[in-house]
């Protein structure tokens, strides 16, 4: 309530509400809450998973249906991972 009342800034009231509620499922229909799994500070780690975005991007240009040997233990992990979500 202090944002709210403090400011009418719409990006530090979403920044607020995404440190206090986190940022919901990046797979799956829920919008709010903790994700399942903890990848990273959204606010703090930023540049790392904006690294961690552009290997990924390369990998699927490269091998989109990940069938190569070196991505082999990956879409194994993907697969398992997210096997009730997503299709590759």
């Amino acid at each position: 309530m202090k944002v709210i009342s403090s400011t009418n800034d719409g990006f530090i009231i979403s920044e607020k509400d995404l440190e206090l509620r986190g940022s919901g499922e990046f797979f799956g229909t829920k919008q709010h809450g903790i994700p399942e799994f903890k990848i990273a500070n959204l606010f703090e780690d930023i540049a790392l998973l904006k690294q961690a975005q552009g290997i990924a991007i390369e990998i699927i240009d490269k091998d989109p249906l990940l069938e190569s040997e070196e991505n082999k233990l990956l879409k194994k992990l993907v697969n398992e991972k997210f096997k009730d979500r997503i299709e590759i």
